[in-house]
């Protein structure tokens, strides 16, 4: 998984991402922002949508009620 995530980055960066001396400094520090902002946002999406779905579905037994 770490190798596609790289493989990745060095194709969109034009840099070799395994080697430590082609990645300036906070370049990494950017790509956990991104990767950790991504997966972040999908959760969010994710509780946000079963929220929703309960609120629905505890609405409709009082309304059957």
């Amino acid at each position: 998984m770490i190798d596609f995530i790289l493989s990745i980055f060095s194709s969109v960066l034009q840099m070799d991402m395994r080697d430590h001396h082609d990645i300036p400094f906070a370049l990494p520090l950017l790509m956990a922002c991104f990767v950790g902002g991504t997966i972040g946002f999908t959760i969010v999406r994710f509780i946000g949508n079963e929220q929703a779905e309960d609120r629905r579905q505890m609405l409709d037994r009082e309304n059957k009620s």
